[in-house]
């Protein structure tokens, strides 16, 4: 129900804090149990301090009392970890600068203590520390961390470490591939070390990373192995929140009875918080709609309903009015799925949720074209479908990261086993040569001795080479099933992809064929009342209705052919999306692109924030010529670019002073050596020099997490560049504005 990711970082971290509760008790029994002031209290007080289940109050008292000991016994290892533990509370009280400098007085210690295990946490504490400003500084500290832990002997601090690289990777850059193959370290390593609360932490945070994606199966397996661990680790904090991530992969797997089931198991535990009560009955709800139990829809979305208001979560009455005007919508009451859909929009707008936004805007069309209030009904459908695809598209961009990702680490998986295999006969042929070697000094030796064991010499020397040629049968036969394997593979995923594109068409041009039986219905009552009206006797006729009814069916057939031609662009825009650089080229003007997708980034970006106000500014050139092109291609293109361009000047009203008028500039234009160009200039925010040369490669980007995937301008450059050959030029000055400037040139 809720964001994704929100959910994923509180299972890997909250997580993990409860996996540690019973070593945080045994720790704090054996302090209670021996008050000396020793090194054995202080390596207690510092273990304790580095739980992150710990407090910031707790970890202060921890590491202030190991400082203090440890300083007074000159016990140099403690006091560098209490001041690795003294500068991560410092951090989580928002004394940045102190605690940095708490960091650097310890790595000075480290000098005379030569423990690489304190050098690690040291790393650690000071990538979350510059996570807080910068987040390729702090990747690049969890990996200096993971260098040291690799060399040592501690694989579940190890695991930890790997683990937070793979959080860093998602929650930071935005890069699930990235993350998916770190977590996956992690429990290589957690199994080595035989932790099974590191591995239940591990399988539930790659779980959520999958899920974030979209691939619910892969999630669903995960974190069914964490909730079968949590079995032994017994915490039920945890189980009330895997049993409802079970229950939401089932849901959007279609699987309701199982999704069902697990949300009866999350409420049947005891002590379930009031927040967690409304997530589980409020996704009830939304299954029995799904599955036409009104009653049973009903009972829960109002219960839930009452739970959202009593803790005040907005997003939660915002996802539970958009399921009452869903279960509205199917008893045939319209007016009360207008009422509550409209209550959900209000709600997902104030909580700034698109996901709401997105059904409260599908359940208002439906409602509405049930009223046939059908001028609503396509208001409402067009703004439905513009929030569904922004949220696809980035689904989109994550899924093909993470095959892109796959396929990778399937050619370097190849490779090595090619280079193993070829290691083994070098290694065998080096072994029967040896062999060779060794036999033939025998065999001199044995000859020189007595020329009787001559023969006995020759026939283990002949048995040696029948070996060495089975092995190298065997091996040739091996590499030949492998090569047939992967035929098998590479077919399938073929296969699976071409499944994939298919229902996703399907799905795509549903609704415009909807409209079209919707009108196509509407033409034949139409009709009806055309054909009663002739049939009237001359002097009763109407000729004003007859004519308003013609009218009518005109007006219709043109929505008819509208939509008609709307699902043969989505058919087409589906397959351009799939198979970037296969698209049909065709004569277009790029001002009539440029107009078009302008208004749909500028109307988007409104309907996403309210208070967001921009000029545009618009210099098309007039008989520019029309240049054989891929329209999709070149308009999404486009719409990266003025979406940048709206985001940079909305950056810069919501931070800037008073005066500031935002505004897009485009231009279109003939470049001397032909072909035609744009301008896409803005006042924005601008782009600092250190960072202009990044701005095209995939995953970079300086949007906050969740607001921006990193691809936008490298799908632009793979569009312009390399798929009509022309050329991109980017102009721009930090806090004043940037200038985008695209030419292509005419096809050879």
């Amino acid at each position: 129900m809720k964001s994704v990711l929100i959910a994923c970082l509180l299972v890997v971290y909250i997580g993990g804090a409860h996996g540690q509760q019973r070593q945080v008790r045994q720790l704090k029994q054996q302090l209670s149990e021996h008050p000396q002031a020793d090194t054995f209290r202080v390596n207690h007080l510092n273990e304790l301090g580095a739980m992150y289940s710990i407090n910031t109050a707790g970890r202060d008292t921890f590491s202030a009392e190991a400082l203090a000991i440890a300083q007074k016994i000159r016990y140099k290892y403690g006091e560098t970890f209490a001041l690795v533990n003294q500068a991560t509370a410092l951090s989580q009280e928002g004394h940045r600068e102190k605690a940095i400098m708490v960091l650097n007085h310890a790595r000075a210690l480290m000098a005379n203590v030569n423990d690489d295990q304190v050098l690690v946490r040291y790393w650690i504490t000071m990538a979350r520390i510059s996570a807080q400003i910068d987040n390729q500084k702090s990747l690049s500290c969890f990996l200096k961390a993971d260098t040291l832990a690799e060399k040592l002997p501690n694989k579940k601090l190890l695991a930890i470490v790997q683990r937070a690289v793979g959080s860093a990777y998602a929650n930071s850059l935005s890069n699930y591939p990235k993350a998916i193959e770190w977590t996956l370290k992690a429990i290589t390593s957690a199994e080595e070390a035989n932790s099974l609360d590191e591995l239940a932490n591990s399988w539930t945070g790659l779980a959520g990373f999958y899920t974030t994606i979209g691939d619910n199966k892969n999630g669903l397996y995960y974190y069914k192995k964490a909730l079968q661990a949590n079995k032994t680790l017994d915490d039920s904090n945890l189980s009330s929140r895997l049993y409802n991530d079970i229950g939401e992969r089932y849901r959007l797997m279609g699987n309701y009875p199982e999704a069902i089931k697990a949300y009866r198991q999350q409420l049947a535990i005891a002590g379930l918080t009031t927040y967690y009560r409304e997530v589980c009955e409020s996704n009830m709800a939304d299954v029995y709609v799904r599955t036409g139990e009104l009653s049973m829809a009903f009972k829960y979305a109002f219960h839930s309903l009452r739970l959202a208001v009593q803790i005040d979560d907005t997003e939660g009455i915002a996802w539970i009015d958009g399921i009452l005007s869903r279960a509205y919508n199917k008893a045939n009451k319209p007016d009360s799925g207008v009422y509550y859909g409209d209550k959900g929009l209000q709600a997902a707008k104030k909580a700034g949720t698109i996901e709401f936004m997105r059904d409260n805007y599908g359940a208002l069309a439906v409602a509405y074209a049930q009223k046939k209030d059908f001028a609503s009904a396509y208001k409402y459908q067009g703004l439905y479908v513009a929030y569904r695809d922004s949220m696809v598209n980035s689904e989109v961009t994550n899924k093909a990261g993470l095959l892109q990702y796959n396929y990778d680490m399937a050619k370097k998986q190849e490779e090595i086993a090619t280079l193993n295999q070829q290691k083994k006969l070098q290694n065998a042929f080096l072994l029967g040569a040896l062999v060779v070697v060794v036999f033939i000094g025998i065999t001199v030796v044995v000859l020189y001795r007595n020329n009787r064991q001559k023969q006995k010499a020759n026939n283990l020397l002949s048995k040696q080479k029948q070996i060495i040629e089975q092995e190298r049968d065997k091996t040739n036969k091996a590499l030949g099933d492998l090569k047939a394997t992967q035929n098998q593979l590479i077919q399938s995923e073929k296969m699976a992809s071409l499944g994939e594109l298919t229902a996703g068409i399907a799905h795509e041009i549903q609704n415009p064929l909807n409209f079209v039986n919707n009108f196509s219905e509407v033409n034949k009552e139409m009709l009806e009342e055309l054909k009663a009206e002739s049939e009237k006797p001359k002097a009763k006729r109407n000729e004003q209705v007859e004519i308003e009814l013609i009218n009518g069916l005109i007006q219709n057939e043109e929505k008819i052919n509208h939509h008609g031609k709307r699902a043969d662009f989505i058919v087409k825009g589906m397959l351009q999306h799939s198979r970037t650089g296969t698209g049909e080229k065709q004569p277009a003007s790029i001002n009539i692109l440029a107009d078009e997708f302008s208004k749909l980034a500028l109307h988007g970006l409104r309907a996403k924030d309210k208070d967001f106000k921009a000029e545009l500014i618009t210099h098309f050139e007039k008989n520019l010529p029309k240049l054989s092109i891929v329209p999709q291609d070149i308009g999404r293109a486009f719409l990266n670019l003025f979406n940048n361009a709206f985001y940079a000047v909305n950056q810069k009203a919501k931070a800037g002073g008073p005066g500031y008028n935002p505004t897009v500039e485009i231009t279109t234009f003939s470049p001397p050596e032909g072909g035609w160009g744009l301008t896409v200039k803005d006042n924005g925010v601008g782009i600092p020099d250190s960072i202009k040369e990044k701005v095209m490669q995939p995953f970079f980007t300086t949007k906050p997490t969740g607001e921006g995937t990193g691809l936008g301008l490298s799908l632009t450059y793979d569009i312009i560049v390399k798929g009509h050959s022309g050329a991109i030029n980017i102009e721009s000055k930090e806090g004043k504005g940037s200038t985008f400037t695209i030419t292509i040139p005419v096809p050879q």
